[in-house]
């Protein structure tokens, strides 16, 4: 099985994807642990891509995130189900605000060693990088969705209900 989860920084694609992962006995991609290196540096393009095509060729799978987006929609074809997490703008700047708190007390795991994320640049860029994402990524990332071969696929969700539901049950 392979599961394609996507959606806006702070969406809780993280948590849903290791519930998913028990669920279903998959290994998990984080999409942050490519392009990020130690120390917040970023990957080159040409390497993030490489990995996210090896990591999609795999048999089995949860890959979290997006990555380039030049590749996106072949992880999409290859996938057996695409979960987007689709909430409020204020529910992602609500998570993001928890998020940063706790990243003082311990940085996020699925980020490579030496990655902070507690600086107020990085905050800034949290932030708006949630509302470009919201504004402008998220049309094109639904015109992909209504694409005919990719609509069974799809899940959307739409509130912490159905985020809830399909943590603890899957689908």
């Amino acid at each position: 099985m392979r599961i394609a989860i996507v959606g806006n920084a702070c969406a809780g694609k993280t948590v849903l994807s290791r519930k998913l992962a028990r669920i279903y006995s998959l290994p998990v991609v984080h999409v942050d642990s490519i392009q990020f290196l130690a120390g917040m540096k970023i990957r080159s393009h040409q390497e993030s891509i490489k990995i996210l095509r090896a990591a999609a060729l795999e048999e089995n799978w949860i890959i979290e995130g997006y990555g380039p987006l030049d590749i996106i929609e072949e992880r999409f074809l290859i996938a057996d189900r695409i979960i987007l997490i689709d909430l409020s703008l204020r529910r992602h700047y609500f998570w993001a605000l928890k998020r940063q708190f706790q990243n003082f007390l311990s940085p996020r795991v699925e980020l490579p060693e030496g990655c902070r994320e507690t600086s107020l640049a990085q905050s800034i860029k949290l932030f708006k990088s949630i509302r470009i994402v919201h504004k402008q990524m998220r049309s094109e990332l639904l015109k992909i969705f209504e694409r005919d071969h990719l609509k069974p696929k799809m899940i959307i969700i739409r509130s912490l209900r159905d985020l809830k539901r399909i943590s603890k049950q899957g689908f």
